[in-house]
């Protein structure tokens, strides 16, 4: 568990939230929302033999969003910061070579037969997580509607679609952490 229990957790999804997508267009969002009283879908999992050099290739060539190691640094110092993916293989390598590594207390991928909405909705209540932010906005409207978190969605082109008003907007994770009343970097922002 965290080595600073007195802090409330955040969770902070990955891709798309510090990790930058494909040509900086981010279009693994969804756009049609689910039933929050709807039974999960199973996931289909590809095979371990297959996903794992699949997600490799698929999540390694991609570089950090710029601004984000700052803002993770300033929210550290007011949160304890989990990854919350839903990648279903562990992003040691990633967090490793961009110096990711250390700032996060805990890091928690996709082990379930869930498809990453309802993984992440559960993962919420087990983490007991204050704060949440993602990219997906079918993911951020079912954490609003099921959900105590207080839910933020990092903005995209490609997300901007009407949404629970208990889902708040935010530009990065630079404004994300002004918001949360994180202290300014040392070279101020």
């Amino acid at each position: 568990m965290s080595r600073r229990p007195d802090l409330p957790v955040l969770t902070v999804d990955m891709d798309g939230v510090f990790c930058s997508p494909y040509f900086g267009w981010n279009v693994g969002v969804h756009r049609t929302f689910l039933d929050p009283g709807a039974t999960p879908v199973p996931a289909r999992i590809t095979p371990r033999w297959l996903g794992e050099p699949l997600d490799h290739l698929r999540f390694n060539p991609r570089r950090p969003l710029p601004g984000a190691r700052e803002a993770l640094e300033r929210l550290r110092e007011v949160r304890q910061l989990v990854v919350l993916t839903g990648r279903r293989t562990y992003p040691r390598w990633w967090l490793r070579r961009h110096g990711f590594e250390a700032l996060f207390d805990r890091v928690v991928v996709n082990q379930t037969r869930l498809r990453s909405p309802h993984f992440k909705l559960d993962a919420l209540t087990i983490l007991r997580a204050a704060e949440h932010i993602d990219d997906d906005p079918r993911t951020a409207q079912l954490l609003a509607q099921g959900s105590d978190t207080r839910i933020f969605l990092r903005d995209w082109p490609t997300n901007r679609v009407d949404l629970d008003p208990r889902v708040q907007r935010v530009r990065d994770l630079g404004e994300f952490a002004d918001r949360l009343g994180a202290p300014p970097a040392a070279g101020g922002r």
